[in-house]
């Protein structure tokens, strides 16, 4: 499987992720956004994790699929 670099959703959930203010996101944001506020929250050491680069890859991948999905119903 090719992997997909980060779309702009995914981009800025890091930057708020990494923003220790910004409030965790609801349902109602992309599934991208979530991940990588996930991210962000990973590399400020807020968030605990057994996750390989690769796993982490793989779920930035699935979350972009699942935006693909909701896109279009």
């Amino acid at each position: 499987m090719k992997e997909r670099p980060a779309n702009q959703e995914m981009v800025e959930g890091f930057r708020d992720g990494y923003d220790l203010t910004a409030p965790s996101p609801l349902k109602n944001r992309s599934a991208s956004y979530r991940h990588g506020f996930m991210c962000g929250r990973i590399d400020k050491g807020l968030f605990k994790h057994n996750w390989t680069a690769d796993q982490l890859r793989l779920m930035a991948d699935q979350a972009m699929d699942e935006d693909d999905i909701r896109a279009l119903q």
